[in-house]
């Protein structure tokens, strides 16, 4: 049997008989209304719930079937404005609403009946009997008996009624829990299960990964290669430049250090190819940009990383390099070029320095450093 339970718009008077528990009494202070829209979608419809109370507003839209509001059909909904009545029927419980529909929109009143069996399924299961709020939740979110089977069945501890409730408000639906569970992510919480889904963890992600040959890694490092922006994609095209075995903690390193596709492929074009990660990472962040590898071995210098790094570091840039080819100096060694950079031996000294001949970086520098 249901009883009338907290949420109304409507101050709902239960039938005479013994007194209910503290949790089931209306609660009149609270309103529950609908709204109704088209979704763009056919048989489809944009529905939202609101609650408002004297001190709070809570409000949950979603694309749902027409179907499941049980009493509004197409043809009363598009219809001239009129009045209607429709329930949407959940194993928690029911939601009994009227109002006002007119040409694909509508808008009302709910009242919130919690179903008794459901409450008491959950006490015999050792869950806890929920409350109002929690009933509530699993009534809007559809956390129902085959939720609970589907739990059991891939072994989840025995979650509480908040957890439930949680679940079905972080959009851990069954859907999800069945797909999630069809990957091998079966976490054995339903709070572990809340914070993939909170971050942003869903069934196409894992899919996505999994093409690209990123599969049965823990939870947890599926959790921060999302929250570190490593999409899919971003795996595919590593993978497409020869880094097809990277892991978690290589892949989150390229991608927080701003280390992309483009810039892999742009290295390589300059002729740097198959570096390590670590060396990826360190050129990135030393502002080690495509052009000036470019540039270097346009003038004739074939440098490893390091070097590069560091004459990037010393302020070495495009230009600098050019002038000191056409200068005649592409024969000299990085560690020249970056002391010559350092001392400020400038193209312009350079000329002035050398007249007719050619003097060496070492003279060079000891020329600038003696005035």
């Amino acid at each position: 049997m249901r009883s009338s339970l907290a949420i109304a718009l409507l101050l709902l008077v239960p039938a005479a008989g013994p007194a209910q528990p503290a949790d089931t009494a209306v609660r009149s202070a609270e309103t529950l209304s609908w709204t109704i829209a088209p979704s763009g979608t056919p048989g489809r419809v944009q529905f939202e719930i609101s609650r408002r109370s004297a001190n709070s507003h809570w409000r949950s839209s979603s694309t749902v079937d027409l179907a499941m509001l049980e009493g509004l059909g197409v043809d009363r909904l598009d219809g001239e404005s009129g009045p209607v009545r429709f329930r949407v029927a959940r194993d928690a419980g029911t939601l009994a609403c009227q109002g006002t529909a007119w040409r694909g929109r509508g808008t009302g009143e709910c009242s919130f009946l919690a179903d008794e069996r459901f409450a008491a399924t959950l006490a015999e299961r050792g869950i806890g009997r929920p409350s109002v709020d929690e009933q509530f939740s699993m009534t809007l979110n559809n956390i129902g008996y085959a939720y609970l089977d589907e739990l059991q069945r891939q072994r989840y501890d025995t979650p509480t009624a908040t957890d439930l409730a949680q679940a079905g408000n972080h959009g851990v639906t069954l859907a999800y829990l069945r797909d999630m569970g069809g990957h091998n992510y079966r976490v054995g919480r339903l709070a572990a299960l809340i914070r993939m889904r909170d971050h942003g963890v869903t069934p196409d992600y894992i899919e996505g990964l999994a093409r690209h040959d990123v599969r049965d890694i823990p939870a947890e490092e599926i959790v921060r290669l999302r929250d570190h922006g490593v999409s899919a994609d971003y795996v595919g095209e590593l993978r497409q430049l020869g880094y097809r075995r990277l892991s978690t903690e290589e892949m989150i390193r390229l991608r927080d250090h701003g280390v992309t596709p483009d810039y892999i492929r742009a290295l390589a074009q300059a002729g740097i190819r198959d570096i390590p990660t670590v060396e990826l990472t360190r050129m990135r962040d030393h502002g080690v940009r495509p052009d000036f590898v470019v540039a270097l071995r346009s003038a004739g210098y074939r440098f490893g990383t390091d070097e590069i790094v560091r004459m990037r570091d010393h302020g070495v840039d495009e230009a600098y390099v050019s002038e000191l080819h056409r200068l005649g100096y592409a024969d000299i060694a990085a560690e020249e070029i970056v002391r010559m950079r350092i001392h400020g031996v400038t193209p312009d000294f350079i000329r002035r320095a050398n007249g007719p001949g050619r003097r060496s970086p070492e003279e060079l520098v000891r020329m600038r450093i003696g005035g």
